[in-house]
């Protein structure tokens, strides 16, 4: 049995993202206790066990004593929808958070939280549940960053941006300040994005646009 005070995590995913969580949390001295997924497998050398499928979850938690759940899903919707149906459950979503991260004492981080090696969080930004801000990435000061939202490796988004739920701010991509970014929008890797980019909109290139279908529809 744990003792009362060491935190163990399960995680739910066993792709790339989960290895760079495994060591987030041994950065911070948390025991993963191992991986489950869809189908019961994983990559290979892992690090951790697979212990099963996400059906699976309920036994393996009373088995190793589990304190938490950390979700390494990279595609935003898939990660919404596995820790929604945890929450309902009541179990506590694990924040993966890496001992390089540069997180201010001021930012708000919700649960469930990546926040990966070499990203810095500045002043008075809020990060919401289950969002990944990935490798290198920054995010400034006064920013509103929503629920399941994924910053990918290298993005800089400047202070006081609004970033809504579950967008996707792709490779190296550049947000200006004040700019805000809907629901499931779309941000190219590389992007300059320099004005407001509307909720389930995809955009790309130098300055950002959005993409056109052959008939002309603006994506």
């Amino acid at each position: 049995m744990s003792s009362s005070t060491e935190k163990r995590v399960l995680l739910v995913g066993a792709g790339g993202h989960a290895r760079v969580c495994i060591e987030a949390f041994i950065d911070r001295g948390t025991t993963v206790v191992g991986a489950v997924s869809a189908d019961g497998t994983g990559l290979v050398d892992l690090g951790v066990p697979m212990l099963g499928t996400e059906h699976d979850v309920d036994a393996i938690v009373e088995q190793h004593g589990v304190t938490s759940i950390c979700v390494p899903i990279g595609m935003n919707t898939a990660r919404q929808r596995v820790c929604s149906s945890l929450l309902d459950a009541g179990y506590e979503l694990a924040s993966a958070v890496s001992g390089s991260a540069v997180i201010s004492r001021t930012a708000v981080l919700d649960p469930g939280v990546q926040l990966i090696a070499g990203c810095v969080v500045n002043a008075a930004t809020t990060i919401g549940t289950g969002t990944i801000v990935n490798t290198n990435a920054s995010v400034d000061h006064d920013c509103s960053v929503g629920d399941y939202v994924h910053i990918a490796p290298g993005v800089a988004i400047g202070g006081a941006a609004t970033i809504g739920d579950r967008a996707f701010v792709g490779i190296g991509a550049r947000v200006l300040p004040g700019i805000s970014i809907g629901p499931d929008a779309v941000v190219g890797g590389g992007a300059v994005v320099i004005r407001d980019v509307a909720a389930g909109s995809t955009v790309v290139g130098n300055p950002a646009r959005g993409l056109r279908d052959r008939d002309g529809t603006t994506r």
